[in-house]
């Protein structure tokens, strides 16, 4: 199939392609060019998606199958039973992929239902991204966060054991709980939930089994200890010092930015913005704000995640470009980079032959409004469309 597009971003950062084509040949990407190039074999179908930006699949690099923040009481959701679960966790897949999210990083779940569902996409009984899930989160008894860790544990041995179990159960990333709520005194909320040694083995037994290792940190000295101990990805990083920002560019550790679950109506901070915590919680998101600022200006390399606002990766783009990242540089968070971090760089995240077929159509052009993220219309995975809301034309 040849699709063309009056627009082109390769998710590399390379300058836009105009009145652009992409040759498919099964799940991969063949060849992309100039429509006028466009070599095409007898009889080979051409859908012209018309005045749309071609963009690689969007990656959301935090996300959970089940918990959903729209609905409120997480808690609640965790104990749903197993049918309804996985149920409301094809539904939330579904509204990533047509939100243009053709792959997702899966933050911890139930049991290992996240990688049973993993192999259900891949073998076409559910449609969603594709999955890189974690299985089950790590935290201590004395961790005040983290609603979907079910290995809870203390002590370095006990935390490689469950290391351990995630590998033996199929997990392709190790997610630990390293701090905990964000809501209190900074002094409480920076109280690390692990200790040095007990991160560092984590990261010892998950980099020894060929995983990557991502932690749920705030800052303080569980930011330290992750940063030391060469954790891949700090999720949240909301009250980072400048000089751990500083260290985090300087040793290329990722951030993993999640303003949507703080800003966003659905997000977790929007009901008590209402309450008597109203004034506590604006000043604690007037910080968080402040400090992803620092993030962007200092270089820290980041990719983005929702946090259970499903399909709400655009409205995450957008909150951090108004705190001043560049277009550009957002949407290479979102693919490219989001790739790099995974350890996929030729396979997601780009539009370049040998890659994998993922392909979404915006209207408008996201270098000039990043809101064209809001309005997709063609959702390709795999070589496969997934989704369409666009007249294109098939010759």
């Amino acid at each position: 199939m040849i699709v063309t597009a009056r627009r082109l971003l390769d998710g590399m950062g390379a300058a836009p392609l105009t009145d652009a084509a992409v040759i498919i040949r099964g799940e991969r990407i063949h060849w992309v060019g100039p429509a006028s190039n466009a070599p095409r074999e007898r009889g080979e179908p051409r859908l012209d998606l018309g005045d749309v930006t071609l963009l690689p699949g969007l990656i959301d690099m935090h996300n959970h199958l089940r918990i959903n923040h729209a609905d409120r009481d997480l808690a609640g959701q965790m104990r749903d039973p197993d049918v309804a679960y996985v149920l409301q966790g094809v539904r939330n897949l579904e509204t990533n992929l047509r939100a243009g999210v053709t792959t997702m990083k899966l933050n911890g779940d139930r049991g290992f239902l996240d990688v049973q569902m993993r192999e259900a996409v891949k073998a076409g009984l559910a449609r969603g991204p594709h999955l890189f899930v974690a299985g089950k989160g790590i935290k201590s008894t004395r961790c005040t966060g983290g609603v979907v860790a079910t290995a809870i544990c203390d002590g370095p041995e006990a935390v490689r054991q469950a290391v351990r179990e995630n590998v033996a159960g199929g997990a392709d990333v190790i997610k630990i709980f390293a701090s905990g709520g964000i809501l209190g005194p900074q002094e409480k909320v920076l109280r690390p939930a692990y200790g040095a040694e007990e991160i560092r083995a984590a990261v010892e037994e998950a980099h020894g089994a060929g995983r990557m290792i991502v932690a749920h940190c705030h800052g303080g000295p569980a930011a330290d200890a992750c940063i030391q101990a060469g954790v891949d990805i700090l999720e949240h990083g909301w009250l980072l010092s400048r000089e751990q920002l500083a260290r985090m560019a300087e040793r290329k550790t990722w951030l993993c930015v999640t303003l949507g679950v703080l800003l966003h109506p659905h997000g977790a901070m929007s009901h008590q913005l209402e309450g008597p915590q109203a004034d506590q919680v604006r000043r604690r998101l007037d910080e968080v704000q402040a400090v992803m600022a620092e993030a962007v200006s200092r270089g820290v390399r980041y990719v983005l995640g929702t946090d259970a606002v499903h399909g709400g990766l655009a409205f995450e783009l957008q909150a951090l470009g108004r705190l001043g990242a560049r277009p550009a540089d957002l949407l290479r968070a979102a693919t490219s980079q989001a790739a790099q971090a995974l350890g996929q760089v030729r396979e997601l995240g780009v539009i370049s032959p040998g890659a994998c077929a993922d392909l979404i159509a915006v209207l408008g052009d996201p270098l000039v409004s990043l809101t064209s993220l809001d309005r997709v219309r063609w959702v390709m995975q795999g070589g496969q469309v997934q989704w369409s809301a666009t007249e294109a034309s098939l010759s």
